[in-house]
Order: structure tokens, then C-alpha cells, then sequence
């Protein structure tokens, strides 16, 4: 897919978080549910380091009742145990992202949109495939997340399917994946794509006239980027005056 040939002038910088944001969508559901399982552990596992520098200061509980405190005995044993553990689901989570056919699939767009408290129906998430599945096999590959991204950036019309793109936007602005974007994580990726001069007022069309944001705590939850962003017409309505896929070759 890499012969779309629209890359145009996308900035080293801003590729790279275009990669990253690729490789987290790419099984993001069957991921999800390797670090439900890790994140408990290699907390657990941090509590047993710090109970070893502090024994007296930083007890351990039963990760089952989190009432009854661990004896040094049971520490060891459940460190033993729970360091195997993570090392298995960190290899299979790392096992989706070196796959070279990895693809973004419906499942993973509509877990990521969950996990962003964005509740949407399954012809939304369809949808958002359908407007940038440019060879018609359900999924997205890089090429086709590329091209997508180029022709939007490029696009001075507003006609330019656009469901995914926001999505991508957002998830390239939230570097530490907490689920909001603030204005500092915001304002280095818009100066690289809109320099010095237009930096001030796509802040302001993201935050507001004091860059605090309409609820005033300075961050963007996905929704309200959204609302943000709401300046284009709808999907719905493109969609009907399309006959086939936009872009098809």
C-alpha cells in the first residue's frame, strides 16, 4: 500500500506520531485485554520493589482481599510468580506490533472509542473504515492511514472524509494516552504543521479566546474535541452522493 504516493509534507515529526498512533490502533481490542491484565501486575510487582526499600514503611496486601498485609515469605513468592506473568503478556502485546499485516479492524476503533467514553453505533465505526478502505477488505492498512491523513491535512474544501482524521488528531495530540488532550501536549504539534503565524488561532479554535477550554480545566476530553472540531459536514450527507468509496483507482 505504500504506492498511494500522497505522503506530501508531512513532517518527520508529525509522522512519527502518525506511526505511533497506527501501531495502537492496530489490535487495539485483543491488546486492551492483554493490559487489563499487565497494569495490575506491574503494579503489584512496583509495591513489592518499594516494600524491599522500606519493609516497615510499605506493607504488601493479598492482591485478592487487599485487606490482609503479606508475610516476607508470601512477598517473594507472589514476586516470583507475577514477574513471569508480565514478561508472557508484554511478548504477546508486543507479538501485534511487530506483525506486518497488522491492519486497523472495526472492533479496535470502536474499543478505543469506548475506552475515550465516546459511545458510538456500528455504522459510525463502519463508517469511519468505509470512507478510507481505499482496496474494499474492511480494515486499514498504513498506506490507506497515510493517504488519509495527507489528503485531510491537504483538504481546503471540507469535502474530505473526516471521521477517522479526528480520531487520529486527537490520539496524536494525547502523548500520554490519558484519555485528554491539554494545551501544552496541543501546542508543539500545531506549531510544526501550522508555524508561528497560525499557531494562536488553531489554539484558540481548539481551547477558546483564554485557553482554558469551555469547562475551564485547561484539557479536552475526546467529545469535546470533537465539538472543537464539529466545522465540516456531516459523513451522512457525503455519503449519500457517493456511488463507490471516494478515491478508488
Amino acid at each position: 500500500m505504500g504506492s498511494h504516493g500522497l505522503a506530501h509534507d508531512i513532517a518527520p515529526t508529525e509522522e512519527k506520531e502518525l506511526r505511533r498512533v497506527y501501531d495502537t490502533l492496530t489490535g487495539y481490542l485483543p491488546k486492551s485485554k492483554l493490559f487489563a491484565k499487565l497494569k495490575p501486575l506491574e503494579e503489584l510487582v512496583y509495591r513489592i520493589q518499594q516494600h524491599k526499600s522500606n519493609p516497615e514503611g510499605i506493607p504488601v496486601y493479598d492482591p485478592e482481599t487487599r485487606r490482609r498485609e503479606l508475610s516476607e515469605e508470601e512477598i517473594k513468592a507472589l514476586h516470583e510468580e507475577s514477574v513471569p506473568k508480565i514478561e508472557e503478556l508484554s511478548s504477546k502485546i508486543a507479538d501485534f506490533d511487530k506483525d506486518p499485516n497488522r491492519k486497523i479492524r472495526a472492533p479496535d476503533l470502536n474499543e478505543c472509542l469506548r475506552g475515550l467514553g465516546y459511545k458510538a453505533s456500528k455504522k459510525e465505526v463502519e463508517d469511519m473504515i468505509w470512507e478510507v478502505d481505499e482496496n474494499l477488505d474492511g480494515m486499514v492498512d498504513w498506506g490507506e492511514f497515510k493517504l488519509m491523513f495527507s489528503r485531510n491535512m491537504n483538504d481546503h474544501t471540507g469535502l474530505e472524509p473526516f471521521q477517522l482524521f479526528n480520531l487520529v488528531q486527537f490520539m496524536m495530540y494525547d502523548k500520554d494516552n490519558s484519555g485528554n488532550v491539554t494545551v501544552d501536549e496541543t501546542m508543539h504539534m500545531l506549531y510544526t504543521r501550522y508555524g508561528r503565524d497560525n499557531l494562536e488561532h488553531q489554539m484558540k479554535t481548539l481551547f477558546g479566546e483564554d485557553l482554558k477550554t469551555a469547562d475551564g480545566d485547561g484539557e479536552l476530553s475526546y467529545s469535546e474535541f470533537l465539538g472543537a472540531m464539529n466545522v465540516r459536514p456531516s459523513a451522512d450527507n457525503k455519503r449519500s452522493a457517493r456511488k463507490s468509496p471516494k478515491h478508488k483507482k
